[in-house]
C-alpha cells in the first residue's frame, strides 16, 4: 500500500490553480500521488494541469457535474484502497513547504489519530504572509466541544487516516450542499481521536462566490448548519431545535425584552451545561477560552436582538443566569 493521496476537486478555478498546485508539487515530503478531479469545468483548467510532467500528477474529469460532495466520495473510494493516508487541497488554496512534512511526521508517531488539520491564514491576496491569525484548537478535547459552534478545520488542511475511514464507512453526506466538511468532522470525532498542529502550514482564499459566502447559498448554509449543530448538541445531552440554533446563532429579527429573556434563558441553560461537561475534559486554558467564547455568543445574541443594552435589569439577570463564567468576568465582557 502507497503512503500518501493529495485529493483536489476543482471546477472553473483555473485562475488559481497554478499557485495550488505548485504549492503540493514543491512540498519538502515528496512521496505521494496527486489526484485532481475535475467536476467538468468550463475553463482552461484542463489545459493548464495538461502542462505538468510530474508523473505524480494525476487527472481525472467526472463525466457530469456532481458536486463537491460526490466528486470528494468518488476520490476517496479510488484511494482509500490503496494509500495509507489521504491529505485534502482545494483549488484555491495554497500550502507551504513544509505542510506535509509536519503532518506526516506527526501522523507516523501518532498513529490512533485518524485526522490531522493545520493553522492556516485567510487571506485575499497569496502574497500576503500575515504575522499572526485565527487559532483552532489543537487538542482532540476542545476540538469536539468547538465543533458546536464553527467546522474547527481548514478543509484543505486535513490529513485523513484511510484505515480508519474505511473501517466507519466515512463518507460525505451528498444530500448536504454547503457544510458538508463540518458534518464529516462531527462524524469523525464521535467514533475517533481528531487534532489539528499549531503551526501555520496554509493560506485559505478569501473568495465572495465561495459556496457559503455567495448570496444566493448564504441562507440555505446557515439553514444546514443549523440542522447539524442541533443534531450535535444532542450528543452533549441539549435539545435545541434548528430553528432556535437558527436564531440563537444567526438570527436578526428584534425581540421584546421579555421574548429576550425567554429566549436567552434556554440558551445559557445549554451553555451552562456544556461548561460543566467541559470541566472534565478541558484544561484550565481551554475552559477560560470556551468560557470567553460562549459569553461573545450569548452577548452576540443579545445585541441582534436589539434589546437595549443599557437595561441594567438585564444585567443582572445574565449575571444571576450564567454559571459558565465568572460574574466579574462576564460584566467585562458586557462593557465592551
Amino acid at each position: 500500500m502507497k503512503t500518501l493521496a493529495i485529493l483536489m476537486p476543482t471546477y472553473n478555478a483555473a485562475p488559481y490553480l497554478v499557485e495550488s498546485i505548485s504549492s503540493i508539487l514543491n512540498q519538502t515530503f515528496s512521496d505521494f500521488d496527486f489526484y485532481i478531479y475535475d467536476d467538468c469545468s468550463t475553463d482552461n483548467t484542463a489545459a493548464l494541469i495538461s502542462g505538468y510532467k510530474d508523473p505524480r500528477l494525476h487527472y481525472i474529469k467526472n463525466d457530469k457535474n456532481l458536486g463537491i460532495a460526490q466528486t470528494l466520495n468518488k476520490g476517496l473510494d479510488a484511494l482509500l484502497p490503496n494509500y495509507r493516508y489521504i491529505a485534502r487541497m482545494d483549488a484555491d488554496d495554497w500550502a507551504y513547504p513544509m505542510r506535509l512534512e509536519k503532518q506526516m511526521s506527526y501522523l507516523q508517531q501518532h498513529k490512533a489519530v485518524a485526522m490531522c488539520g493545520t493553522q492556516g491564514y485567510w487571506v485575499k491576496d497569496m502574497a500576503l504572509n500575515p504575522e499572526s491569525g485565527w487559532t483552532y484548537p489543537t487538542r482532540h478535547e476542545y476540538i469536539s466541544y468547538y465543533l458546536l459552534f464553527t467546522a474547527t478545520f481548514g478543509h484543505s488542511s486535513l490529513i485523513i487516516s484511510s484505515a480508519f475511514f474505511n473501517k466507519n464507512k466515512l463518507r460525505y453526506d451528498e444530500t448536504i450542499k454547503t457544510c458538508e466538511d463540518w458534518d464529516l468532522w462531527i462524524r469523525v470525532v464521535k467514533l475517533g481521536k481528531a487534532v489539528n498542529l499549531p503551526d501555520f502550514l496554509m493560506k485559505y482564499r478569501i473568495l465572495n462566490e465561495s459556496n457559503h459566502r455567495a448570496l444566493e447559498t448564504k441562507n440555505q448554509h446557515l439553514k444546514e448548519r443549523s440542522k447539524l449543530i442541533s443534531g450535535y448538541w444532542l450528543h452533549f445531552g441539549a435539545v435545541l431545535t434548528p430553528k432556535q440554533i437558527f436564531d440563537f446563532y444567526y438570527g436578526e429579527k428584534p425581540l421584546t425584552k421579555a421574548g429576550f429573556i425567554k429566549q436567552s434563558h434556554l440558551l445559557i441553560q445549554a451553555f451552562n451545561h456544556i461548561y460543566q461537561l467541559a470541566h472534565n475534559d478541558l484544561s484550565q486554558n481551554e475552559l477560560d477560552a470556551f468560557s470567553y467564547m460562549l459569553a461573545r455568543r450569548l452577548l452576540s445574541y443579545w445585541r441582534r436582538s436589539k434589546v437595549s443594552r443599557k437595561d441594567f435589569s438585564i444585567w443582572w439577570y445574565l449575571v444571576k443566569e450564567v454559571t459558565f463564567r465568572h460574574p466579574f468576568k462576564l460584566v467585562k465582557s458586557m462593557l465592551r
